[in-house]
């Protein structure tokens, strides 16, 4: 009952304007100095071959650093406005847009998805495999609705950490995440609604937005959130003339880091992507995705330019997944993603887009947080009971990578520390 007392009072707090007012915690410049430290250490222990790190409140930066190097011969030193691959931090862009259209009355959280997407009429679950190696599907008791999607409670779910969806793609039955937009051809996994699972939901939405808005994802993001935001280093496409500041991606090899085979910047002409992925593919800097994060903490709006309702903010940030949790996932592609626990062994539900902790994080943020991170060890928080923002990322393969969480986590703590 303790627990539940506490929750109910978070939530009343999240949806209040006294919750998104304006206190801010004082980070002391030793605070910075210790934040910065833990990141040099990293860097010149080698255990990360570079970090990337801003610290922030609702008037702007803070802090930002950069440290240790772009490349295997350490030569390139990463600067502040080195750009990365953000990955999964794109679903955050995408939710946006999608809570956008909801504003507008163009789409309806509660509306099944087959009402704007026709081609998801017949979804069904992959129940199991039997004896023989054969898939087993189950018609779904019904469509998951957009606010399922969102909320990764749709049944849709991650090769990577469900072990089904992972064997269903090594027999040819589903495409995997390499192969463009194939792999949201994919069955659901459980009963929509009825668990928190990880998955493929964003990214479907990410066709739901292209299909109301009629625009192609790239340039709805630029027209309606990036532009007005003056997010001028966020893009799908790497721009050749901005290649010098590009990040070398990493992989993590016996211990070692070495340069990925896979997974490298590369210059592409804008609009030339056939496929905008909702749930991944986005470059950012720390500037540009700090420019997002102090939105959100200011209710939806930056400099008179306003993105979302103050409402609609504060229902990102309350639980909309009820009775279920967040959970851990085993990974099933080691080499992409180890074992990963983002609820970092606290308490956490999922809100409009983003995981919650209603309680915080023992020694880091307050009740009410909400984080995520990106598929490259990328990682961000928004504390609005203490009205800071931050982002810890590096570039290495595989996620949840035991360095980068350990230096997220000796970050976060110099951030609050006393």
């Amino acid at each position: 009952m303790k627990f539940v007392r506490a929750w109910l009072f978070v939530s009343l707090l999240c949806s209040s304007p006294v919750f998104a007012g304006h206190h801010t915690m004082n980070i002391s410049s030793s605070n910075i100095a210790d934040a910065k430290q833990v990141l040099d250490r990293a860097t010149r222990d080698g255990r990360l071959r570079m970090a990337l790190a801003m610290i922030g409140d609702r008037s702007g930066s803070i802090m930002k650093h950069a440290t240790g190097s772009t490349g295997d011969e350490k030569t390139s030193p990463v600067t502040e406005d080195s750009i990365f691959a953000i990955a999964s931090m794109t679903k955050l862009v995408t939710t946006i847009a999608v809570l956008q259209l909801v504003e507008s009355g163009q789409v309806k959280l509660d509306a099944q998805i087959d009402e704007y997407l026709p081609e998801l009429a017949e979804i069904r679950i992959l129940a199991k495999f039997d004896a023989d190696g054969e898939a087993v599907f189950e018609n779904a008791p019904q469509k998951p609705t957009v606010r399922e999607l969102i909320t990764h409670t749709s049944g849709f779910v991650y090769d990577l950490w469900n072990a089904n969806a992972s064997e269903a793609q090594a027999k040819g039955i589903t495409a995997g995440l390499a192969s463009g937009g194939n792999f949201l051809n994919a069955p659901l996994a459980f009963a929509p609604g009825s668990r928190w699972e990880y998955g493929i939901g964003i990214d479907w939405l990410g066709v739901l937005v292209e299909k109301i808005s009629g625009k192609r994802l790239m340039p709805y993001f630029t027209e309606y959130i990036l532009a007005p935001l003056e997010m001028t280093d966020t893009f799908y496409e790497f721009d050749p003339s901005k290649l010098d500041r590009a990040v070398t991606m990493m992989a993590r090899v016996d211990g070692g880091l070495v340069i990925s085979p896979a997974m490298q910047p590369t210059p592409m002409a804008q609009g030339s992507m056939p496929f905008y992925s909702g749930g991944g593919g986005l470059y950012s800097t720390l500037g540009d995705y700090g420019r997002l994060l102090q939105t959100l903490l200011n209710g939806g709006e930056l400099n008179g330019t306003r993105i979302l309702k103050q409402t609609t903010v504060d229902s990102m940030f309350t639980n909309q997944i009820g009775n279920l949790m967040v959970t851990s996932a085993t990974t099933q592609m080691p080499t992409l993603s180890n074992d990963m626990d983002m609820t970092l062994g606290e308490p956490a539900k999922w809100g409009l887009g983003i995981l919650i902790h209603p309680e915080g994080v023992n020694n880091g943020r307050g009740a009410g947080s909400g984080s995520w991170a990106g598929l490259f060890n990328s990682y961000f928080w928004i504390d609005r009971e203490r009205g800071i923002f931050a982002i810890f990322a590096t570039q290495i393969l595989p996620f949840f990578d035991t360095e980068a969480v350990a230096t997220l986590k000796a970050f976060e703590a110099a951030v609050y520390a006393h």
